[in-house]
């Protein structure tokens, strides 16, 4: 999980077999200020994609081997992919029947090249601000489970104190003590333990007998 303040960076997969439009599109992006991350072919871009999460996919349809069209439909094929849209770029594959079997084969937009700068960066940087705040909630739903947490760890501290305080209610009222003194220390000491791994963020590390060193 990021930290709060941190500035979070999303990936952006481009791939195509010719330098120059890798570049072109590389320098198209930048203003945005996210990762680009390259691949030359279906293969690498498959790869790429067990590597890492991406916004969103820059996808030349006219590529060797593997065609745009075929690693689209592994992408959608694949349960931890098959959300990540896909952007069809092509300079050839231009008619009605090619741009049909893009969107068939799981793209939410087909463009033809050369395509304007401004038009790509819109459309990426839409689907960047979806996938960010799509972070944004998890981090929240996060950070609340956490303070869910820790709010159940506070009770059971609470408990293990008062449960504590009443064993050593009795054993003064039977005079013993020293068993009253000895029942305090070991009540203050979990309690302070327990607290001590809460403000270091090591709720993980609790364990239940921490809870009820007083018992």
């Amino acid at each position: 999980m990021s930290t709060a303040g941190e500035t979070l960076r999303a990936n952006v997969l481009v791939a195509d077999d010719t330098p120059a439009n890798v570049l072109a599109i590389e320098q198209v992006l930048e203003p945005l200020q996210h990762n680009v991350v390259t691949a030359s072919s279906g293969d690498e871009v498959l790869r790429a994609l067990l590597k890492a999460e991406f916004a969103v996919i820059l996808l030349d349809v006219h590529m060797p081997i593997m065609d745009g069209f075929e690693v689209a439909a592994q992408i959608k094929a694949r349960e931890k992919t098959r959300h990540v849209p896909i952007i069809f770029l092509t300079a050839i594959n231009q008619a009605p029947s090619d741009v049909f079997q893009g969107y068939e084969a799981g793209a939410v937009d087909y463009l033809s090249k050369p395509v304007e700068p401004w038009l790509v960066r819109a459309k990426v940087g839409a689907f960047v601000d979806i996938w960010l705040e799509h972070k944004r909630i998890e981090r929240l739903q996060s950070d609340l489970a956490m303070a869910e947490q820790r709010q159940q760890q506070a009770l059971q501290i609470n408990e293990g104190i008062v449960q504590g305080i009443a064993v050593a209610k009795m054993a003064l009222e039977l005079d013993d003590h020293e068993r009253a003194l000895d029942t305090l220390d070991r009540t203050l000491t979990a309690a302070k333990r327990v607290i001590s791994h809460l403000l270091l963020d090591s709720v993980d590390e609790i364990q239940p007998s921490d809870l009820r060193a007083a018992q």
